[in-house]
């Protein structure tokens, strides 16, 4: 028993080719083009596999674009849920959205340091007992201090570890352009 012959025309150069039924793939005989065979139903076509690969290699390309994309998405969605855990809330519960400027937390403790050596010698001259109150809000501003310029440090150090991962994905991005 011999296989059903289909006949077709090249894709490529219009040349009658006559192919098994079951056949995926065939070379044109007068411009050796490669071509794919397509069955849907009972009808049949041609399609150059150079325009399958143009096709897969642009579907390979974009996905790995929607990839990279997703990926500084992520990374970007992550910072923003760390950045905000960093930065914390303030005394009435509304979230930080910004970082305290280093300026800021120096004047700061230093007024409430200095308000606290006025308040000791005041106090020690008027009524000693008092004079302790003073050295705890100094000890509170200069612990506040320590432990701002630690959370400030914290905050700038994963900032720049996200700023250099971004980076990165951007490059990679750019360079499967």
């Amino acid at each position: 028993m011999s296989a059903r012959l289909i006949s077709l025309r090249c894709d490529h150069c219009g040349a009658p080719i006559d192919v098994k039924a079951k056949a995926k793939f065939v070379t044109c005989g007068f411009c050796h083009a490669s071509l794919a065979i397509h069955h849907t139903g009972s009808s049949y076509s041609t399609e150059l596999l150079e325009d399958l690969k143009q096709t897969t290699d642009a579907l390979v390309k974009d996905v790995a674009q929607i990839k990279h994309n997703a990926a500084l998405d992520r990374l970007d969605e992550q910072w923003e849920r760390r950045r905000l855990k960093l930065l914390g809330t303030n005394k009435h519960g509304h979230q930080i959205t910004q970082p305290l400027n280093q300026a800021t937390m120096i004047i700061v403790s230093g007024f409430v340091i200095v308000f606290a050596l006025i308040w000791t010698c005041l106090a020690a001259v008027m009524f000693a007992p008092m004079a302790l109150f003073g050295l705890v809000f100094m000890g509170m501003a200069v612990v506040g201090l320590i432990s701002s310029f630690s959370k400030m440090n914290t905050y700038k150090t994963e900032r720049a570890r996200y700023m250099r991962e971004r980076q990165s994905l951007i490059e990679q991005i750019q360079s499967s352009d």
